[in-house]
């Protein structure tokens, strides 16, 4: 099943992947001198995308082939998507938690014009996350799975920790890199609509809407994967009786429920980004520069608004 199902859906998510966050880089390195707080947080999410779909092809080679790169590959790979896959989560959580202080308290975390404490907030984001990410640096190696006679980059436990570390894994995974990170995200946004339910306009609306469908989406792609995985953790733990059908059937869902999670990878640009007027105008100016001559009238870069409001009131006028 593998065999066949990664390296098409690997494929599909890298190439849309690069793609739609490529764009985003370009956009927003083009028009830098108008980037807010929020507008930042989306630049590092979109490099943590790229870096992320980057090691899928390696995913995908061992799917078919096994893995081939050694034992120093598989750590860097390995950790490379560990350290974006946390930093995907967190910067999410950075927006909604930025926009919560902005909306529901009217309370401006970051100054205009000032992006270095912003840049420092993401730094210090991809450092959490590299800590996160020791673990898979120190256990990841070209390991023979007996199961399917080839070689894979797995985690290698010995035999005297590995109850210890699968267990601290299985946590961080979890715990840190989900369920925490999805009931901040929740909460602020369930703030952030009954703060707008009490405003009136109709830009509150399509607010609402676009709102609701970045928790959703997040849900979606992510909650399949934890709830096959952490079935795949009671069983590791003995909680749940272990068989070769129920094996079978964690192994293809973990492959179709993490390849769901990777393809949001691929949501983010439009969730954070082409559904902004501000981006799609400086987008469309872009375009033009570079010899398309697709707009039907002139637009100038757009200062003020990001994607989100800027501003504490509780309409989204950049929508």
């Amino acid at each position: 099943f593998d065999k066949i199902f990664l390296p098409i859906f690997y494929t599909l998510v890298f190439l849309l992947g690069l793609f739609g966050n490529f764009i985003v880089m370009a956009v927003m390195i083009k028009y830098k001198h108008t980037l807010t707080a929020t507008d930042i947080f989306i630049l590092h999410l979109a490099i943590a995308d790229i870096l992320l779909v980057l090691t899928l092809p390696f995913w995908a080679i061992q799917a078919v082939l096994g893995w081939i790169f050694g034992d120093l590959s598989c750590k860097i790979i390995g950790s490379v998507f560990k350290i974006n896959f946390y930093s995907n989560i967190f910067l999410l959580v950075c927006i909604s938690f930025d926009r919560y202080l902005s909306i529901v308290h009217a309370v401006q975390m970051y100054k205009k014009h000032k992006t270095l404490l912003v840049h420092m907030s993401c730094l210090a984001v991809w450092g959490f996350c590299f800590l996160l990410s020791i673990p898979d640096l120190v256990l990841l190696q070209s390991v023979n799975e007996i199961r399917y006679n080839t070689i894979e980059c797995l985690h290698n436990f010995s035999s005297n920790t590995a109850y210890y570390w699968r267990a601290t894994l299985r946590f961080l995974f979890h715990v840190v890199g989900f369920f925490l990170p999805l009931c901040v995200m929740v909460y602020c946004y369930v703030r952030i609509i009954l703060t707008l339910m009490g405003s009136q306009g109709f830009q509150k609306h399509k607010a609402m809407r676009i709102i609701i469908a970045v928790v959703i989406t997040f849900i979606l792609c992510w909650a399949p994967y934890n709830v096959v995985l952490l079935t795949d953790t009671l069983i590791s733990f003995n909680v749940l009786n272990q068989n070769c059908d129920l094996d079978t059937q964690i192994d293809i869902g973990k492959s179709i429920t993490s390849s769901l999670g990777y393809f949001h990878c691929c949501l983010n640009p439009f969730l954070y980004a082409f559904i902004g007027i501000k981006f799609r105008n400086n987008f469309q100016l872009l375009l033009n520069q570079i010899g398309c001559k697709c707009m039907k009238k002139h637009v100038t870069p757009q200062k003020r608004n990001s994607t989100w409001s800027e501003s504490g009131e509780t309409t989204y006028s950049a929508l």
